[in-house]
């Protein structure tokens, strides 16, 4: 097997069924989350999407389905498939922080199952009732006023150190978006080294912005960071899924090849 480094086709903005803004029928049992997690890995081989991450807002419950449907490594005739071309699943979260902003948390694609409940311990959120067909209304983790703040919280656990990354929201105009007046002392100060958009730089990205992403603007602190494109797919038809995707180039699918294209 090939084990150097290639470059995959990533969307880590992809919401189950537990999503409270998703758009079709809700997947409660184990069963059904099994046949949701099966069509989620068939539409990623269909769109030829190497990679996702599973991002729902404060909650992990579907993504070990996921997981488990991207290991079996059966395609939609029922064939065996290489461990090569199987679809990487990140586990992560989609993050509603008191800075205010969103951001994304990408962990290692290897992030063992039993560790993804003190991740949330880690960022003191009350984890919802797995039965639950779908989540709340999410509530803002005020206790994160910063990106650094939130850094230090993953780091207080040293299995956690360097097998996460934080990509905050910094889509133009972008409904909890970092890149709004007053909050260049949080950008400037901020450790991540990229950032998210809800769609492609052409579309999401104005001048103004590009030069603070470039490093060029001494106002937001000459602080350059790499952009990741995603879709935002919520929906049972997958038709966003994959139609804002970065193309990310690694030997192993962790969180660091992540930081690295940053």
């Amino acid at each position: 097997m090939d084990k150097g480094a290639h470059f995959y086709r990533c969307d880590f903005q992809v919401h189950t069924p537990r999503d409270a803004n998703w758009s079709g029928p809700r997947a409660r049992t184990d069963e059904e989350r099994e046949q949701f997690a099966l069509s989620l890995i068939q539409a990623c081989r269909l769109k030829k999407i190497d990679a996702i991450a599973i991002t729902d807002h404060h909650d992990f419950t579907i993504f070990p389905y996921v997981k488990a449907a991207a290991n079996a490594g059966i395609d939609a005739d029922g064939k065996n498939i290489g461990e090569d071309r199987r679809v990487v699943v990140f586990p992560g979260l989609e993050l509603t922080l008191g800075v205010p902003c969103q951001a994304l948390l990408i962990l290692d694609a290897d992030m063992p199952l039993d560790r993804l409940s003190l991740v949330l311990e880690a960022l003191a959120v009350e984890p919802t009732d797995p039965a639950d067909a779908s989540l709340p209304t999410t509530i803002r983790l005020d206790h994160i006023q910063s990106l650094a703040e939130l850094h230090e919280a993953l780091d207080s656990r040293s299995w956690l150190r360097e097998r996460y990354i934080v990509l905050p929201n910094v889509t133009d105009r972008g409904h909890g978006t970092l890149m709004r007046s007053g909050m260049q002392a949080k950008y400037k100060n901020m450790p991540c080294l990229g950032g998210y958009l809800d769609g492609t730089v052409e579309a999401k990205v104005g001048v103004g912005n590009r030069r603070i992403f470039d490093g060029l603007d001494s106002n937001w602190g000459n602080h350059r960071i790499a952009l990741i494109q995603t879709s935002d797919s919520r929906s049972e038809t997958f038709k966003d899924l994959g139609k804002h995707s970065t193309w990310i180039k690694w030997a192993v699918p962790t969180a660091e090849a992540i930081r690295q294209h940053a």
